[in-house]
């Protein structure tokens, strides 16, 4: 126990009545606080989900299958597979407009959560930046700037920044890159 804690206890005992609630709350504060101002962890996933979509155990438990994000989804890159919502990016891209968060009443896609897909756009030596050419298309188009461009070589993706809303992977007109599901 902390000295700051220790006296917080003693402070509080010297009065006459202290709640069980109040003793709690003293003690657990740092705890509380200290999850507070953590951000969110990225989620790893083995099959692309719609943008604030929950951990798959949690996304199995609250999605009843009823196809609400499907309907909403302005993009129609959403389908239902086996009960529950997978993204198919390979003919259109997400917007991240967040419809299908609207649209889940079951709270199996959360708005609290950071929207990302699970996905992440891979480079190959199609890119034309492996021969030596300039474009920046995957660049300038991605919306969290994720993406740089090295002095020569393929291009560099940022983790933590892609959304993995395959912007890049449309805008590319050699097929110099394609989306992977982020793995552990």
């Amino acid at each position: 126990m902390s000295r700051l804690d220790e006296r917080y206890l003693r402070a509080r005992l010297g009065h006459t009545h202290l709640s069980r609630r109040e003793l709690l709350r003293g003690l657990l504060r740092p705890v509380t606080d200290s999850f507070a101002s953590q951000t969110p962890a990225r989620l790893q996933r083995e099959i692309p989900r719609p943008p604030q979509a929950q951990e798959e155990s949690l996304l199995a438990r609250l999605c009843t299958d009823c196809g609400a994000c499907v309907t909403a989804c302005p993009n129609q890159i959403i389908s239902m597979e086996q009960g529950l919502p997978r993204l198919n990016l390979e003919h259109n891209v997400c917007d991240l407009c967040l419809a299908c968060t609207t649209a889940c009443k079951t709270r199996a896609l959360a708005p609290e959560l950071p929207p990302m897909s699970g996905l992440i756009p891979v480079f190959n030596d199609n890119c034309v930046l492996s021969y030596g050419e300039c474009c920046s298309l995957c660049q300038e188009t991605c919306p969290s700037q994720a993406i740089t461009l090295p002095g020569e070589g393929l291009p560099h993706v940022s983790v933590d920044d892609c959304l993995g809303c395959a912007r890049c992977v449309q805008s590319c007109y050699v097929s110099g890159c394609h989306l992977v599901s982020l793995s552990i």
